[in-house]
């Protein structure tokens, strides 16, 4: 044999015992263990059944060996012969296809243990009147009773037991001796008590583990249905993701949870900022309350005592105000943040569908996690508004900052206020050289209201410019909700920025008071820089001494008007004039009156002209006016009331003596012919005349 084949043949080998033992269960223990998962089946029903068949079998198995070894005189064969007929008849009937159906009907369950009691009493036999024993073993009555008791028979089956037993004492007393109590029945009671307290105790902790198994079922039937309800909750409770507002998905929100968890009416509401109840969300009700106030009804006593109220019987409840008809019991939970209320939420129950302890636990777990969603939607809302006030200051800071021009940095500021405060009127004022406050810029009033002057304590911006502080009216007494907001520069209350809701329902928030100081720091620094820059400007082109315009401005305006009266085809004056002998008010008096003279005569020459003419200082104690539209009879009559403006200025001198200091003006007078070439052409012919009208004796006027 060659290596190959040895190989072959010794794997063979090692095989087929594996094969054989894995066929050599007898076919008896599989029969047993077949039988043994049978006997315990998922149905009760059909196990009674087929159990009551293995209580026939183990009687026969009693009854046919003593038969057997006894014969025909134990009386063993009659009772063998019983018990196998209804062995047979019940292991058919157990194991057929038939048999959950028939074991289902309840006449079956209880019917099974008295017929096994029966076919114990009659297996065992009659019983002898005297001695009060059975011909054949007690064990079959007592086996039958104690699987009785583990059907819903066993009443029935104990009665047939207890009369039988009755009847057999009742039959000893007559025959035996005549008295109802001796040794034999005594000893008969006593082991018939034993039989039924066994049988008893089974029955009753039969009843008991089936009453704990279906307690653990329910319990288990209930934590499924809690698990199912927090899913459900969950699921509903993830409408709140943020892509919607609170009021937008609490109309999904109560449609879910009716549907969820079959309530038949569903309300939920939100605080107005009136304090009252607004309905966001109903299912259910035909005509519901829109609005309830605080205090009133189930609802309204939950919100103001900030407890749930549970009413299982809502006719007994002096507060319930009825939505429908057949409502019948009501849970009202409130949302609460703190000592804060947000919502409430409001299940009621018809007769058919009542609100139980369970459905209060889903209301206040409904309501806990509403109040996360809503502080989370509130913080989440809180950040969004943060974030444009932010981005919105920035953006008015940048704009601002840009501008030097204060006419449009108020404008500014006002519209910023407006937007970012979301105010109906917003209204800015700033102090005059003079210290009186004036409107410069208002949005949301009449149009008189600006250049109005305000008087400290007037008014919310009166009141701010009392205080120099910030001033916050609340609305709280029916009137508007307002914020003044003073403007400082260099520690000076220099403007006051006010704004206005008139929805005295909307006071301002702790996050518009945030905004409004940030917008008045901006304010501030967007202010002084328009300031300053204004104080630059004004320097370079006004006269620093007398506060005129001066030649620089000059130069520019002239060229300016006289472009406009050539392409209009206007009259144009120029008027120069020159102080006369004006170095010898310096000489005599000094240059601190020299300078006062002047400034007196810039004052004067200023109140004389018209609306629309320019006067500038030229330089020195010279003055130019530029009269636009005067032909040369209007502009010789304009220089002498110039003139004579001038003669009526003096000052007093430095010593006090009260001495006049006399001032006269010479002036040339100069108008357009339309030979010019520009405006310089027109200054020099009124130059010309100035010299001749100081050469004719000075205090005149004269034109060309």
């Amino acid at each position: 044999m060659s290596v190959s084949a040895q190989r072959d043949l010794a794997s063979t080998a090692a095989v087929r015992p594996t094969k054989r033992r894995r066929h050599s269960v007898p076919l008896a223990i599989r029969l047993g263990i077949g039988l043994d998962r049978s006997m315990w089946p998922l149905d009760r029903a059909l196990a009674e059944l087929r159990w009551g068949a293995l209580t026939a079998g183990v009687m026969l198995a009693i009854a046919l060996p003593a038969a057997i070894l006894t014969g025909t005189r134990g009386g063993y064969t009659e009772a063998a012969i019983v018990c196998g007929v209804a062995f047979a008849a019940l292991a058919v009937t157990g194991w057929s296809p038939v048999a959950a159906g028939l074991a289902h009907r309840m006449v079956v369950r209880r019917g099974i243990g008295p017929l096994l009691v029966l076919i114990g009493l009659l297996a065992a036999g009659p019983y002898d009147p005297m001695t009060l024993e059975p011909p054949v073993g007690r064990p079959l009555i007592i086996l039958a009773l104690t699987y009785a008791a583990l059907t819903p028979g066993f009443p029935i089956a104990a009665a047939l037991v207890g009369l039988a037993s009755l009847g057999l004492l009742a039959t000893h007393a007559t025959v035996a001796s005549h008295t109802f109590i001796d040794d034999d029945a005594v000893g008969f009671l006593v082991r018939t008590s034993v039989t039924f307290m066994g049988a008893g105790a089974v029955y009753y902790l039969d009843r008991g583990l089936r009453r704990e198994r279906r307690r653990a079922e329910n319990l288990a039937a209930r934590k499924v249905a809690r698990a199912d309800q927090l899913e459900g909750l969950q699921r509903i409770i993830s409408r709140f993701d943020g892509s919607r507002s609170v009021d937008a998905v609490m109309q999904d929100v109560v449609d879910d949870v009716a549907a969820t968890f079959d309530i038949t009416l569903v309300s939920a509401y939100l605080p107005d900022s009136s304090g009252r109840l607004s309905m966001v969300g109903v299912a259910g009700y035909p005509e519901p309350f829109h609005v309830i106030e605080t205090g009133v009804g189930i609802i309204g006593r939950a919100a103001a005592t900030r407890e749930t109220v549970f009413a299982p019987d809502v006719l007994a409840d002096p507060d319930y105000r009825a939505a429908r008809a057949d409502v019948r019991s009501e849970v009202a939970v409130p949302v609460l943040h703190g000592d804060e209320l947000l919502g409430i939420v409001n299940f009621e129950g018809t007769a058919e569908k009542p609100i139980g302890a369970g459905h209060v636990a889903v209301a206040e777990m409904l309501a806990r996690s509403i109040a996360a969603a809503l502080r989370t939607a509130r913080l989440d809302e809180e950040r969004r508004q943060r974030l444009h006030a932010i981005e919105r200051v920035l953006e008015v800071s940048r704009g601002l900052a840009a501008d030097l021009d204060r006419t449009r940095v108020v404008a500014s500021v006002v519209e910023a206020a407006h937007d970012l405060l979301d105010a109906d009127i917003v209204e800015f004022a700033s102090r005059g050289v003079d210290g009186t406050f004036r409107v410069d810029h208002c949005l949301g009033c009449t149009p008189d209201r600006v250049a109005l002057a305000i008087e400290p304590g007037d008014g919310l911006a009166g009141e701010t410019i009392a205080s120099g502080a910030r001033v916050i009216w609340t609305g709280a007494d029916g009137g508007p909700a307002g914020l003044g907001l003073p403007i400082r520069i260099e520690g000076e209350t220099s403007a006051v920025l006010t704004t206005l809701r008139d929805r005295g329902d909307a006071p301002f928030s702790e996050l518009d008071l945030r905004i409004a100081d940030l917008l008045v720091t901006q304010i501030e620094v967007a202010l002084r820089n328009a300031d300053l820059h204004g104080r630059v400007s004004d320097a370079a082109v006004h006269d620093p001494l007398t506060g005129l315009l001066n030649r620089r401005y000059f130069d520019e305006a002239v060229e300016a008007a006289f472009a406009t009266a050539r392409r209009s085809g206007a009259s144009l004056s120029l008027i120069v004039f020159d102080l006369d002998r004006f170095s010898a008010v310096n000489n005599e008096h000094g240059h601190a009156v020299g300078d006062a003279v002047l400034r007196r005569v810039a004052r004067a020459m200023a109140g004389a002209v018209r609306v629309g003419d320019t006067i500038a200082r030229y330089g020195g104690e010279e003055f130019v006016l530029i009269a636009p539209g005067a032909n040369g009879a209007e502009a010789v009559a304009l220089a002498e009331r110039v003139r004579a403006a001038v003669v009526e200025a003096s000052v007093n001198a430095p010593d006090g003596s009260g001495q006049g200091v006399p001032i006269t003006v010479s002036a040339g007078v100069a108008s357009l012919l339309g030979d010019e070439l520009d405006g310089r052409s027109l200054f020099r012919a009124a130059d010309s005349a100035l010299l001749a009208a100081k050469r004719a004796g000075r205090d005149r006027v004269v034109s060309v």
